[in-house]
């Protein structure tokens, strides 16, 4: 493995290249963008660096946080209180607390009931097989009852997965209750999340300089074409710059990009598994405001009549006096990338979500827009279905020294920062395995 090539420099890529890099490896690392960082990158805000997609850690996200530890960022995670509602029946509701619950109107008493205790059991459950082949919709409706799922989980995941919503295997919605239990309880802190001073990008930038101190490179804003088997063993790799020969090649991209560069050197069989995985796209709106459209940090959309999914004003969470005083709201908004409004310029975006916006506060009119931002990840969340453990794609491709790493091998747990860093951790554990072993 003495010419390694990674293609892809978001936080799993680079935390493989920066583990290879340590091992005594020089990577080359290849990236569309002009910046290092994937969906961590970063637009300016009064002076301010900011997300494009909305990001925050959970106390228990250790991989990221022992990394930024490594790094020299540990002490710039801030652990800041946060506050989270959601929206049904066409009203606002307090929603992160049992005492919220208690006021939470749309259920009866009975499914409250039905509500916390079944949430309790999910908490509690350390086992993923019981709900590895059952939908999220037969459990929580045999388990917390209809009205639990027709008022709040229904909506939800109508909002992440579309028409795909009762498909979604129980073990997706299980684990994602059970790590926020476990932020809650473990923290000693109550309700506490993680941001970055500076932002997350800080991160992707300090693996990036280490890499480079170690011998490796980044080409940066020089995306992958192809990657072909070369006669002899090892693979070229083709850029828009040229093509670099390498001994071993990470993929550590999204499964369509890696069908796109690589698919005509895989198996077929292996195209169509791979092929036949689904996931849905993020289409993210970023409002900067003259004045705050609500008092929630995450906003929970339980209505489908409502156009996106989440809001998000990042700045009931980071005190807007870093950017410049103003105020900071994400619409989030999850759709296959073959929907309308996915496809859909900014002003149309925006044309689309403004009644709705008005429709949860009223006083909000198009005034308080300073500016808007529009960006798209055309994969973003992969669709978990029954009995996906099987369906996992392999880091080790049927392609010797052909690895991948991408978000739909993330599981149970659902994808986000932490677990770009421990897969990137251990696709790069695997390589140096097989490197030694040869």
């Amino acid at each position: 493995m003495r010419d390694v090539a990674v293609v892809g420099a978001g936080l799993a890529g680079l935390t493989a290249a920066y583990r290879l890099a340590q091992a005594g490896l020089k990577p080359q690392v290849f990236e569309r963008y002009p910046v290092p960082g994937g969906l961590a990158r970063v637009i300016e805000v009064g002076g301010e660096p900011l997300e494009v997609f909305y990001h925050h850690l959970f106390t228990n996200d250790t991989a990221i946080t022992a990394l930024a530890d490594e790094l020299g960022l540990g002490d710039d995670i801030e652990w800041l209180p946060s506050k989270m509602g959601i929206w049904t029946g066409g009203q606002l509701w307090d929603f992160a607390t049992p005492a919220s619950l208690l006021r939470f109107r749309p259920l009866s008493w009975p499914a409250k009931i039905r509500f916390v205790i079944g949430t309790l059991r999910l908490q509690h459950s350390q086992d993923p097989t019981p709900f590895e082949n059952v939908t999220a919709a037969q459990w929580i409706q045999d388990h917390l009852g209809s009205e639990v799922w027709r008022t709040v989980w229904a909506p939800l995941l109508n909002q992440k997965f579309a028409e795909m919503s009762e498909e979604v295997a129980m073990v997706w919605l299980w684990r994602k209750i059970w790590l926020r239990g476990r932020s809650r309880s473990s923290s000693g802190m109550g309700e506490r999340l993680g941001y970055m001073r500076g932002s997350f990008a800080r991160v992707a930038e300090g693996l990036a300089d280490a890499i480079r101190s170690m011998g490796g490179s980044l080409h940066l804003a020089d995306p992958v074409k192809r990657i072909d088997s070369s006669e002899g063993g090892g693979f070229e790799i083709v850029t828009t710059a040229g093509a670099v020969r390498a001994d071993t090649v990470l993929a550590a991209i999204p499964v369509p990009d890696y069908l796109k560069i690589a698919g005509h050197i895989i198996p077929p069989e292996e195209q169509e598994r791979l092929g036949s995985l689904r996931a849905t796209g993020a289409l993210c709106t970023l409002l900067e405001l003259n004045q705050s459209f609500m008092s929630y940090y995450w906003l929970n959309i339980a209505d489908e009549t409502m156009p996106f999914g989440g809001l998000i004003e990042h700045t009931n969470y980071i005190d807007r006096s870093r950017y410049d005083g103003t105020y900071l709201l994400y619409i989030s908004n999850y759709l296959f990338p073959d929907h309308p409004l996915f496809g859909a310029g900014k002003q149309e975006v925006l044309d689309t979500y403004l009644p709705s916006l008005k429709r949860i506060n009223p006083a909000f009119n198009t005034s308080w827009i300073q500016r808007s931002h529009h960006f798209r990840a055309d994969y973003a969340q992969p669709v978990v279905t029954r009995g996906y453990r099987q369906q996992i794609p392999s880091m080790r491709t049927p392609m010797d020294n052909l690895y991948l790493c991408t978000m739909a091998q993330i599981y149970p747990e659902d994808r986000g920062q932490n677990y770009a860093v421990e897969y990137g951790e251990r696709v790069a554990k695997v390589m140096l395995e097989d490197h030694h072993a040869g």
